[in-house]
């Protein structure tokens, strides 16, 4: 969203030299850059990250693996019991344990060892969408974050590379984001199958230069900054808005906007991408 006048005035005041400066430094002569007037701000608030694991350090491997493993399940536990699922979901040491009502199913969510170092794949609870009664799960190692979605009636289960997934209004589609590494960010258009299942399509991401171009635009220079936050919406069944917002420095309290469409002139084209201004 736009933020008012006075505000945008004084961010753009307290930013004018930095971002004077950002866009100073050459680049490819025929890929044009934002002027002030392109930048749309938003006033974000401080992020909350999960606080599981901030009091373990040793440097006995072993002994840190443990005391990880138990802050996980603590943090894991404390969820279920916010969101009224302890009937169905337990948390063990590596484990998440969930049992679909009404259904003689068992899902087990195991963490697991991943290369030669042994780092864990952990899998911390994300949300719970009560209308719906499915269960969001967060798949993580190093900066990589996948989304699982459980279905709690039917048991319906599905791993999904990205994270802040959402579906369109008649389920046909999925979408999920990329942007654990800067310079990598990627929009992921998924379809549903005869099986339920959604899949993706590599051609779908044939925008893909004119994707990075846009983001070039705004961003300016070659060190790719960090995404600060993503909103993803669907406006129909067949048009998707996609909003990343960058921090010029690290202490700022406001991000700009790049802004991307996904559309389907009718259901039987691809996905095209157009980037908004």
């Amino acid at each position: 969203m736009q933020i008012t006048l006075s505000v945008a005035t004084s961010i753009r005041i307290c930013m004018a030299s930095a971002l004077l400066l950002m866009l100073s430094v050459p680049a490819q002569a025929d890929l044009p850059k934002a002027a002030m007037d392109d930048y749309v701000w938003e006033v974000l608030d401080k992020p909350v990250y999960p606080n599981w694991g901030e009091n373990c350090s040793s440097e006995d491997e072993r002994i840190y693996q443990d005391c990880l493993d138990k802050s996980l399940m603590i943090y894991n536990q404390r969820l279920i019991k916010k969101w009224g699922l302890s009937e169905y979901i337990s948390r063990k040491l590596n484990k998440t344990i969930i049992k679909v009502p009404n259904h003689d199913l068992i899902i087990l969510m195991d963490d697991f060892a991943e290369g030669e170092k042994e780092l864990r794949y952990v899998y911390l609870l994300d949300h719970y969408d009560a209308d719906n009664n499915w269960l969001y799960l967060s798949g993580q190692i190093y900066e990589t974050n996948n989304t699982v979605l459980i279905d709690l009636d039917s048991g319906f289960k599905q791993e999904f590379e990205g994270s802040h997934l959402t579906f369109s209004p008649d389920m046909t589609y999925a979408a999920t984001v990329k942007v654990e590494f800067p310079g990598e960010e990627n929009v992921m258009i998924w379809k549903k199958d005869k099986s339920d299942a959604y899949q993706y399509d590599e051609k779908n991401n044939r925008d893909y230069d004119k994707f990075r171009q846009h983001l070039k635009f705004y961003n300016g220079s070659e060190d790719s900054p960090m995404v600060r936050k993503v909103e993803v919406e669907w406006i129909t069944n067949e048009s998707l808005l996609v909003d990343f917002y960058f921090k010029m420095n690290d202490s700022d309290t406001a991000a700009y906007r790049v802004r991307f469409n996904y559309v389907k002139t009718d259901s039987a084209s691809d996905w095209q991408m157009i980037p908004i201004k």
